[in-house]
């Protein structure tokens, strides 16, 4: 699975319908709702009915799918965390940056803490103006 994916199948955990994941991820609905679609065809969501309408659960598989990339997620995090801690900053720095672009999304959805957003990004070098 892509990036892309696991943010949404994230999302859908939290039972985000699709036209809110479009807004949070900056996507357009339609491009969501052919993510969804692509999750559900390999067994990873399924339709719900809700009060307001449909709403996609994630299966057995698919919730199994999502903590192997949370733990994958974390697993990375943590290392860049301890090489912070022991002064190895550079190396810690290569890894936040490649997830720096979904670092907020995964705050947001509550896959990292704000100790751990707020110990990663106070490392990172300012832009200059």
């Amino acid at each position: 699975m892509n990036l892309q994916q696991y943010l949404v199948l994230e999302a859908l955990a939290s039972d985000i319908p699709p036209r809110e994941i479009a807004e949070i991820l900056n996507l357009e609905t339609h491009d969501v709702e052919a993510v969804v679609k692509s999750l559900e065809e390999r067994g990873l969501v399924r339709k719900s009915p809700g009060l307001f309408g449909e709403r996609y659960k994630l299966t057995e598989q698919g919730e199994k799918a999502l903590e192997e990339w949370r733990a994958k997620i974390r697993s990375e995090l943590a290392k860049a965390e301890e090489l912070f801690k022991r002064g190895r900053e550079i190396e810690a720095q290569e890894i936040v940056e490649k997830r720096l672009p979904i670092l907020p999304i995964l705050l947001g959805l509550g896959v990292i803490s704000l100790a751990l957003w707020k110990l990663l990004t106070s490392r990172l070098p300012v832009a200059e103006e």
